[in-house]
């Protein structure tokens, strides 16, 4: 992610560890991840194949590891930041 925004130089990172809190968001973002593919994958492959609900589970968190990195993020600076929309301010760039 950026450090400030082009246009009107705003500063992402609040204060110094802002971001430290998107694990905690990124976190959810997994455990959601893993029980909705691993509810269905024992469901399709029941007991006797254990590393194919292994490998059924553990995929989308792997090809969505960026996903949850960057909405995290952003889910982060939406709710806690004191930063709000200003409509005039993107009129500059």
């Amino acid at each position: 992610m950026n450090k400030k925004f082009a246009c009107c130089n705003l500063n992402y990172e609040i204060e110094p560890g802002f971001f430290i809190g998107a694990m905690y968001v990124s976190y959810v973002f997994i455990v959601a991840e893993l029980v909705n593919a691993g509810i269905p994958a024992f469901m399709i492959f029941g007991e006797e194949e254990q590393w194919a609900i292994i490998a059924t589970t553990i995929s989308p968190v792997i090809l969505l590891f960026t996903f949850n990195y960057r909405y995290a993020r952003t889910l982060l600076l939406h709710v806690l930041s004191p930063i709000k929309y200003d409509e005039s301010a993107g009129r500059n760039c």
